[in-house]
């Protein structure tokens, strides 16, 4: 794949290798020569099934959740080393619409 824009930060560079890999897994698992437009409608609309393109989101979702669970986790460690030192954590309250007692 190629990269519109070079980040040289080590987040964003390990953001764009994970988009990479998921465009390359959807690229494979969708059997697409390419995700890249070629302006040629018999090269850029395909026929695809619908479990196919089930199965992608769902793959996706999983990720996606298991990813925001260890944030999560890693943000709560984070805000428990705060209160074991009797600071108040940086992210507290985590959701503003929240009441805060």
């Amino acid at each position: 794949m190629s990269n519109a824009r070079k980040n040289t930060s080590l987040d964003g560079i390990a953001k764009q290798q994970a988009l990479d890999a998921a465009m390359d897994r959807a690229r494979a698992a969708l059997h697409l020569e390419t995700l890249e437009t070629r302006k040629r409608d018999a090269l850029d609309f395909h026929e695809i099934p619908v479990w196919s393109i089930r199965d992608l989101i769902r793959h996706a979702f999983e990720t996606g959740y298991h990813q925001g669970l260890h944030a999560g986790y890693r943000q709560g460690r984070g805000d428990a080393c705060h209160d074991a030192a009797g600071q108040e954590a940086p992210t507290s309250p985590r959701n503003p619409q929240l009441p805060t007692e």
